[in-house]
């Protein structure tokens, strides 16, 4: 039975993916810093390196993260690490631990497959969660840039995936909805769930492709609106009111009452 580890998986987008992995047949090691099967903090790359090493994965995807909104000029310096140490260092700590694992499969050519979790957030200006669209956008490089230099070495059977989803109704979002900062600037008129992404978190691993993004449709909309960004900064006014609008309606739509 193939093995899979999942990051952030206590709740939220890491629970349905380790959810959906298992109903796929995948034995699933869901990890957390709270909740999960297995304590693991994702800013210590040794302790990446440990369970990479003790559960020999096939798949590795990287959920873990933390959204961190607010004004990115007057946030507090810890949050703003934190926000960098937890989605982009992360990102990398758990990565380099598998790819550890895998390069050394089917006599150096590599085996294996990560997801790493990105967002419709890495092509286009966020405001209000401008920090967190950064470490997005630095985990489709980093994510990109690797497979590249591994392939230059002759790696060629690890796969690597950057699943972009759209704005999605996770505690990432509930939790704070009522938190002016968090401007829903980037996300489509109907916000994804946790269970269409991973679905098509189990969907690639069948049909590997480099880039996915949940709902297709809207990533092909941001990357042209991404190719345009003297035209976006102009609107950003405009797509703070949309964002904020979108805001209320998910506040309505969870029945808190609150404006």
């Amino acid at each position: 039975m193939a093995v899979a580890v999942v990051t952030g998986a206590g709740r939220g987008l890491g629970a349905a993916i380790a959810q959906g992995l298992r109903s796929a047949g995948y034995a699933v090691v869901a990890t957390d810093v709270v909740g999960g099967d297995e304590h693991l903090d994702v800013r210590d790359a040794d302790a990446c390196r440990a369970l990479a090493r003790a559960v020999q994965p096939d798949v590795w995807i990287n959920n873990a993260g933390i959204l961190g909104a607010g004004d990115a000029a007057t946030q507090e310096d810890t949050l703003i690490e934190s926000v960098v140490a937890v989605n982009l260092l992360g990102v990398m700590h758990g990565t380099r631990a598998a790819v550890e694992v895998m390069r050394a499969r089917d006599g150096g050519r590599g085996r294996g497959h990560v997801i790493n979790v990105g967002s419709l957030a890495s092509w286009v200006p966020v405001p209000g969660e401008c920090v967190y669209a950064a470490t997005k956008a630095g985990v489709l490089s980093f994510t990109l840039g690797l497979e590249g230099e591994l392939r230059a070495q002759g790696v060629t059977g690890v796969r690597f995936t950057v699943l972009c989803p759209d704005g999605m109704l996770t505690p990432m979002i509930t939790d704070v909805i009522d938190d002016p900062a968090v401007a829903m600037t980037f996300t489509g008129l109907r916000p994804v769930t946790p269970e269409e992404v991973a679905d098509a978190a189990v969907r690639v691993l069948r049909r590997p492709r480099r880039v996915v993004s949940v709902p297709h449709w809207r990533g092909a909309q941001v990357r042209l609106i991404s190719a345009v960004p003297d035209l976006v900064l102009r609107a950003a006014p405009i797509f703070t009111r949309l964002g904020r609008a979108q805001q209320d309606r998910l506040r309505r739509a969870l029945g808190s009452g609150r404006r």
